[in-house]
């Protein structure tokens, strides 16, 4: 099948899941897991440390960190969604890669669960995506497996996309908020670029695809 083919076909399965109840649940918790690691890492990794990871059953989540570049951290949040996508999706051009990112996210998900959380619904959501994976890596074929990472890193990536969005509701409370106090760039500018990544990796996805048969 053509590789833009499939690539579309994704995006229409992503759509009509968004609007399916609780079924496209699991992938919200899946980008939200995604959001809030990469606060948690860029503020490892700007000299900051993690008080508090949380995730709750509505799809939502925050993390509570001490120190580190407060900007970078603002910023990764949503950013890094479309990052992880990107690479869940670039994972799945190679079954050797998707086994190994896939492995990656596992071991990345239980030090999380192991260190950072201690909230019951936090790590019985987090136990469950970390189960999933490892259902993917133990029970479906190499090649379903590669497929399904791209279908996946699709939806995270829709929701990378799209949840930004629901900041503008006039509350100025979250990352773009955060961001608009410490640079003094209004939210909504934020939320555009965050939008418009999201928009251009799945352009650059799409546009890095072989357009023959395979």
């Amino acid at each position: 099948m053509n590789q833009q083919v499939r690539f579309i076909g994704y995006c229409i399965f992503a759509i009509i899941i968004s609007y399916i109840p609780f079924v496209g649940l699991p992938f919200i918790y899946l980008a939200t897991i995604f959001h809030e690691t990469s606060h948690a890492l860029v503020a490892l990794m700007t000299g900051g440390h993690v008080v508090e990871f949380v995730l709750s059953p509505d799809g939502s989540g925050h993390v509570v960190s001490q120190g580190g570049i407060g900007f970078l951290i603002a910023f990764s949040g949503y950013f890094g969604v479309t990052l992880w996508a990107a690479l869940l999706f670039q994972a799945g051009r190679n079954q050797q890669v998707t086994k190994a990112v896939l492995g990656i996210l596992i071991v990345i998900f239980s030090m999380i669960l192991i260190f950072w959380v201690n909230h019951i619904i936090t790590g019985l959501i987090l136990g469950a995506v970390i189960a999933f994976l490892i259902g993917m890596l133990l029970k479906i074929s190499m090649n379903l497996m590669a497929y399904a990472s791209q279908a996946m890193a699709i939806l995270v990536l829709f929701n990378a996309i799209k949840s930004p969005l629901y900041l503008i509701d006039g509350r100025a409370v979250g990352d773009g908020a955060m961001l608009g106090k410490i640079t003094l760039i209004p939210e909504i500018v934020w939320v555009s670029v965050w939008c418009f990544s999201g928009l251009a990796v799945l352009y650059w996805l799409f546009m890095t695809l072989d357009k023959k048969s395979v």
